[in-house]
């Protein structure tokens, strides 16, 4: 998990760094030879920048994956996360399944990376958020495909 965790972080740190990088105005070839980035990576970043896309927005999984590294605090990751915008997942078109960021809190405590105490302390700040409906399902009365 270490191991992992430290892979997705390092991914984030370097789009981040590339787009800080391109914001300063150096050229493509310039964050290339900077950052040891591969050209893919660097153009990847420019579009998204180009179409006004957030460039890896953080999220809960990486609050988590900080906090088991020790690169923040279990004060930080949960002051962040009691204030997090949270969106819940739903069933879509049947057999889809559209991730909410609760979906991450969720993920963080299966993997171990929330405590049972830290869970329920989001469960409840949560559980009075409104939630989205699912999509109908075919056995519903009055299905009609979307």
């Amino acid at each position: 998990m270490r191991e992992t965790a430290a892979e997705v972080l390092a991914r984030f740190d370097r789009d981040r760094e590339i787009q800080r990088l391109l914001r300063q105005g150096l050229t493509p070839q310039q964050v290339i030879e900077r950052t040891g980035s591969e050209p893919r990576f660097v153009a990847h970043v420019g579009q998204q920048m180009e179409r006004g896309e957030p460039v890896r927005p953080e999220t809960p999984e990486e609050l988590g994956f900080r906090r088991f590294l020790g690169q923040i605090s279990s004060r930080e990751m949960m002051d962040r996360l009691r204030t997090w915008p949270y969106t819940f997942g739903r069933i879509r078109d049947y057999d889809d399944y559209e991730r909410g960021s609760w979906d991450e809190i969720r993920n963080l405590r299966r993997d171990g990376l929330l405590s049972d105490q830290e869970y329920a302390e989001l469960k409840a700040i949560t559980d009075p958020m409104p939630k989205p409906p699912d999509d109908p399902m075919p056995w519903d009365e009055g299905w009609k495909p979307q």
